[in-house]
């Protein structure tokens, strides 16, 4: 069985996610030198262009030079709201203060082990029922291998909290009784790899687990 449930974020997950906020030194990092960067492509284009048109007097060549900076930092805020880091968290922490998480619940009594791949770590595929119909919950990662889930995955009962369609977890809280996984498959091939036709962590997948190869 497997049950998805939609609620606020609680004050303590709120504090979670603002943790994970980048901190001002690392907004300022990103934006000085995405600035630094578009600064030097730009100059180099201008002092080649002075050098066609012959030299400028230095007024001229020191407000060419301000404002080849006022661009590039236009153009630095704009790569990092769009591409990097953004210069502001407002926009985030108005997400987390009125965002939803997501609980799964889950109970199974069937699960099939992946052995890990160059450190990324174990995965499982477990058996669930979601609306009357055969699923496998996909689940992967270092977190598998650590503390609780070392000795006690798979579980007879367990509970993922996340943000919306997340693969990364908030929570993952074992509820139930130890059992053993049915088998444990290869690590994935380089080929999987190369292609990127891999599930990735907490995907249900359309497909009973007698199908999981």
């Amino acid at each position: 069985m497997i049950k998805y449930t939609l609620k606020g974020l609680n004050a303590e997950q709120q504090e979670q996610q603002l943790k994970k906020l980048p901190s001002l030194y690392k907004r300022l990092e990103g934006f000085i030198t995405a600035t630094v960067v578009v600064y030097l492509i730009l100059f180099m284009a201008l002092h080649a262009i002075c050098k066609k048109i012959g030299t400028a007097p230095a007024a001229t060549q020191i407000i060419g030079c301000l404002l080849v900076l006022a661009i590039a930092s236009a153009f630095a805020v704009f790569i990092c709201n769009k591409f990097v880091t953004p210069l502001s968290n407002a926009k985030k922490i108005s997400a987390i203060k009125t965002g939803q998480v997501e609980i799964i619940t889950v109970k199974t009594s069937r699960a099939i082990k992946r052995a890990d791949f160059d450190d990324f770590g174990s995965a499982f595929y477990v058996d669930v029922i979601d609306k009357d119909r055969k699923k496998t919950l996909f689940l992967w990662g270092q977190y598998l291998d650590e503390d609780d889930c070392q000795n006690n995955f798979p579980n007879t009962e367990f509970e993922i909290i996340r943000q919306p369609g997340s693969d990364e977890f908030m929570s993952f809280k074992l509820m139930g009784q130890h059992f053993k996984q049915e088998k444990t498959l290869p690590p994935f091939d380089k080929k999987i790899w190369q292609t990127g036709a891999y599930p990735v962590n907490g995907d249900l997948l359309d497909q009973s687990i007698d199908e999981i190869t």
